[in-house]
């Protein structure tokens, strides 16, 4: 019986994920017969069959593995020194008055500053290597982080607060062992934020800028009018990002298993 309804799981599994990618398979048959009847010039929207054969001769000779490497490097290094700032600071911000009186007032206004626009200043200040996308990236995706933490870190229960202060737990431990726990919610959902920003400042920079990735494989595309190089480029960077998305939402469910 046990083997009976493991296969019928299994089946409605099945069906479930088909259900789910349906309209992304009529897409694809779509675009691939506008691309093979020319419908559309094959300059604007080349069959993806031709942009598949174009992804698998580039990670066959190790350019497009070379640009994904660059990019996620870059993408994941800053989002995890920003994760790690803007969590502390969030949460000290939420519990201490003077870190409150220091960061609200350049939090607010941070915040709304569109990252992109700083591309011209960091490439005066650190040149269009490694570092300054690292760093605009830490920039951008430390604020969604920090504005997170420090309101899911606001709206603890003040009970569970006083509680764990009559049973004699320190300030350090408070925030360790209770302040941080009660706010992971939050926290998570900050850095869910952050990480699609993370690779879209990446690769926005690395289009504006160069220095490899594959921002620069994609512009690169459009100025050697290889089309399909460029949506070659771009489908990596979906998948890239699809596969971060759902890394982070198996973790949250693991991390918040106790909620």
């Amino acid at each position: 019986m046990d083997l009976v309804n493991n296969y019928s799981i299994s089946y409605g599994d099945v069906v479930d994920f088909l259900t789910s990618i349906y309209s992304i398979a009529l897409f694809i048959v779509l675009w691939e017969i506008i691309g093979q009847f020319g419908l559309i010039h094959y300059y604007f929207l080349p069959p993806i069959s031709d942009i598949l054969l174009e992804l698998y001769e580039l990670t066959v000779s190790g350019v497009m593995v070379h640009h994904a490497y660059l990019t996620v490097k870059r993408a994941i290094i800053g989002l995890i020194i920003a994760c790690i700032l803007g969590i502390v600071v969030g949460v000290l911000t939420a519990r201490i008055r003077v870190m409150e009186w220091f960061w609200n007032p350049v939090i607010e206004i941070g915040y709304p500053v569109p990252i992109i626009a700083l591309i011209p200043v960091f490439l005066f200040w650190f040149g269009s290597g490694d570092v300054s996308k690292v760093i605009l990236v830490i920039v951008g995706c430390f604020w969604p982080v920090a504005i997170n933490a420090r309101n899911a870190t606001r709206d603890i229960d003040k009970n569970i607060i006083w509680s764990a202060k009559m049973m004699g737990t320190s300030d350090r431990e408070l925030i360790r062992r209770v302040v941080i726990p009660a706010a992971a919610p939050g926290i998570i959902s900050g850095v869910q934020i952050a990480l699609p920003l993370s690779l879209i400042i990446t690769f926005v920079f690395e289009m504006t800028a160069g220095g490899g990735g594959l921002g620069f494989l994609e512009i690169s595309g459009v100025r050697d009018f290889n089309s399909t190089q460029t949506y070659a480029s771009l489908i990596v960077m979906m998948i890239i990002g699809f596969v971060f998305d759902r890394c982070l939402v198996l973790a949250r469910s693991k991390i918040l298993n106790w909620a």
